[in-house]
């Protein structure tokens, strides 16, 4: 037996991603537009940059997101660099947002992100990745 329309509508409304928003930053288009399209089909909003210059003012321009997800290499700027220039502008935003760099990197530096996540990734590693990082309390993001 089928449920009433109502009943599903209610168990939509309820699901851990509604509401919450990620800021993708990468300045490879394609894999920008990969993770998007996870995300939102998860159902998260989902901002976008190609680069930590464009993100940095898209910062100043959106609400706080619940998580950011940061390439590491990109052609403008590192993602450390990116994470001490928002230090500097947003320090609110490094205090209660998980930052977590997307890298193909073995290690990555000492910095104030919060994890990482390994390129290239299947969509169910990435999709828990991004589940965990969104549900840290913001006291364990204080470094």
């Amino acid at each position: 037996m089928e449920k009433p329309v109502q009943e599903i509508i209610e168990v939509q409304e309820q699901t851990p991603t509604k509401g919450k928003s990620v800021l993708v930053i990468d300045d490879d288009a394609d894999l920008l537009e990969l993770m998007q399209t996870i995300l939102e089909m998860e159902g998260y909003d989902v901002f976008i940059s190609l680069s930590g210059a464009a993100a940095l003012s898209l910062l100043e321009k959106i609400a706080q997101p619940d998580l950011i997800l940061l390439d590491m290499q990109m052609e403008d700027m590192t993602g450390p660099e990116f994470l001490l220039m928002l230090e500097k502008n947003r320090p609110d935003i490094i205090e209660s947002v998980p930052v977590v760099f997307v890298t193909a990197l073995e290690k990555v530096p000492a910095s104030k992100a919060t994890g990482f996540i390994r390129k290239p990734f299947d969509n169910d590693t990435f999709l828990e990745a991004v589940h965990r990082f969104i549900e840290m309390d913001a006291s364990s993001l204080l470094k």
